[in-house]
């Protein structure tokens, strides 16, 4: 996105503020309190702050990946893009989590550490499309409420593979549209149906949070490809407020989740092109991607080092201060700089 573009809109504090969400969720759940995360008391387990980080995520990307899929001028260009967007950044994860972490933190003894085909195992994480490994070996055993090294990237497995999905837009060229378009309403109407016809019994694998996430990616896709005019939609408080009544009221009227697919994405995206202060937000670059790649192996380390003293708050406060400034340089030695490479594959 370009820099003009990016003070023009709020992407980077939907992100930063997604981002945040997600590790708030997660200094309450890595130490077995997730009952006490604030969202989760006040609607009686419907909701925590990650539902929401992750939804403002996966609304944002459908609709910017798509965006670039048809500004790309192949299908190449546009999965090399990807590719610097992702990729570079697990890379240095990876590396610094098998050779900085892993040996402080696990209990094995340093050669052992080192001899196990499971620290090596781990570089699998730098290309999430084919699955990830959550563990090193015997590192975190004793934290409290997992031993993963970077829960977060699970996210990436959905993320990369519907990218591959969107590169359907390249296949049938004059047709792409369409075609997206009939894939994307054949799964809302499957999905309806399973839930709303079939009380989730007619394919169990519908029920799960990967396939909600993706949905409200690919829905997001179809509002790019309808040219949905949310310039417009984003200063009426009477859209706000229909969307945002309908969505409450499905949690008690009827079952929620064919709904949200729907209307979270155009409530996000809504928001995303408003004008405001907040689309200053990213003037000084985008850090979100640093910030979600380094939270979650920086707060399962406070927590190894402090098990005795884990308040969710102290946590996520401490992980804020810790992961600010990684992400920050990153962002300059990594992230930005790829930028200037997108254009080498055409």
């Amino acid at each position: 996105m370009l820099f003009k573009e990016r003070l023009n809109n709020n992407y980077d504090f939907l992100r930063l503020f997604a981002a945040l969400c997600i590790i708030y969720t997660h200094s309450y759940g890595l130490v077995s309190k997730y009952k006490e995360e604030p969202l989760v008391r006040l609607t009686n387990n419907r909701l925590d702050f990650a539902f929401l980080g992750l939804s403002i995520f996966f609304s944002i990307s459908g609709y910017l990946i798509t965006k670039s899929a048809l500004n790309s001028p192949s299908f190449k260009n546009y999965i090399w893009k990807r590719f610097l967007r992702i990729q570079p950044m697990l890379i240095l994860v990876c590396f610094l989590s098998v050779f900085l972490l892993g040996p402080i933190f696990s209990t094995l003894p340093f050669k052992e550490y080192f001899s196990n085909i499971g620290t090596y195992t781990y570089f699998r994480n730098i290309m999430p499309l084919f699955g990830i490994q959550f563990t090193l070996p015997q590192v975190f055993t004793n934290n409290i409420a997992e031993n993963g090294v970077n829960g977060s990237l699970w996210t990436l497995i959905i993320e990369e593979r519907l990218y591959l999905l969107i590169g359907i837009l390249f296949l049938f060229k004059n047709y792409s549209k369409h075609f997206m378009l009939g894939l994307i309403l054949t799964l809302n109407i499957l999905y309806f149906l399973h839930f709303i016809v079939f009380d989730g019994s007619l394919i169990k694998y519908l029920n799960g949070g990967n396939v909600f996430y993706a949905l409200i990616f690919l829905n997001s896709s179809a509002y790019y490809l309808l040219k949905t005019p949310f310039l417009k939609l984003s200063i009426s408080y009477l859209f706000y407020t229909f969307l945002i009544s309908v969505l409450i009221v499905s949690f008690y009227v009827i079952p929620e989740k064919p709904i949200q697919v729907l209307l979270i994405p155009l409530l996000v995206l809504a928001f995303a092109h408003l004008k405001g202060i907040t689309n200053n937000t990213g003037q000084y670059g985008d850090f979100t991607y640093g910030i979600y790649a380094f939270s979650f192996p920086i707060q399962q380390m406070l927590i190894s080092y402090s098990l005795d003293n884990n308040i969710p708050g102290r946590i996520f406060f401490l992980t804020l201060i810790i992961t600010f400034p990684i992400a920050i340089l990153t962002w300059h030695l990594i992230e930005k700089r790829m930028v200037e490479y997108k254009e080498l594959l055409q």
